[in-house]
């Protein structure tokens, strides 16, 4: 795929874009980063995030037919209404600086490095990921002096 640098797209997603993933593609990161550039397309651009702030989940919502059949159910029809909280350290949050997010193979990276950071297995292994714009946090440390940690302070 062909690298975009510096540019960002004409056409951009917000908000967050969920996206529920079987074990099959989360747990290997050939086919997730192949899902992952299939979404950026329909996102507007295949080769960057878009702007969007996107949540990968792994499939928790299923039902069983009574011959035995499984079928994924949609989270939206049932959990979405009544989210079943995740245990303590099962969310990852990512914040992407716009060099990265506007650029597939910083994306790519970025992926391996979260996969690298969480645990033994080379997947997502069981959590789920917010891949976001990054974040400017401003913290005060007990001096009162302001620490700026990632991002920039539009000014």
């Amino acid at each position: 795929m062909p690298t975009r640098v510096g540019k960002t797209p004409q056409t951009r997603a917000h908000g967050t874009v969920r996206v529920t993933l079987p074990a099959k593609i989360a747990y290997e990161p050939d086919a997730l980063k192949r899902t992952i550039g299939g979404i950026l397309g329909r996102l507007g651009c295949p080769t960057c995030f878009s702007g969007a702030d996107c949540h990968f989940t792994n499939e928790r919502d299923f039902v069983v037919d009574p011959a035995g059949a499984i079928a994924f159910h949609s989270r939206a029809a049932a959990s979405e209404l009544n989210p079943q909280p995740l245990p303590p350290g099962a969310e990852v949050r990512v914040s992407l600086a716009p060099g990265i997010r506007y650029n597939i193979d910083g994306v790519f990276k970025a992926v391996e490095a979260v996969i690298n950071a969480i645990g033994p297995c080379p997947c997502h292994s069981g959590f789920d990921v917010l891949y976001q714009n990054e974040v400017t946090v401003i913290g005060i440390n007990n001096a009162g002096v302001a620490q700026q940690y990632g991002g920039q302070v539009a000014g």
